[in-house]
């Protein structure tokens, strides 16, 4: 087996794996690993990315039109 052929084996049986996991799983084995991914930046870094984001949500949210449904 070659390296690219492994390559997919492991992907083909990571995704079966986490296929087989509940959602709530999922989820905390997904903050689990991004919490790893954010052990590496610093308290400024941190502020930025949620700055970020939340001048993105803002301006989705005033971008958004109502609908005039209703029942």
């Amino acid at each position: 087996m070659d390296k690219n052929e492994l390559e997919e084996l492991r992907y083909d049986v990571a995704h079966y794996l986490l296929s087989r996991m509940s959602k709530g799983s999922q989820f905390q084995y997904a903050l689990d690993r991004m919490l790893q991914l954010c052990d590496s930046y610093d308290e400024k870094e941190l502020k930025e990315i949620l700055a970020q984001d939340s001048k993105a949500n803002m301006k989705n949210h005033l971008r958004k039109k109502k609908s005039g449904g209703g029942f």
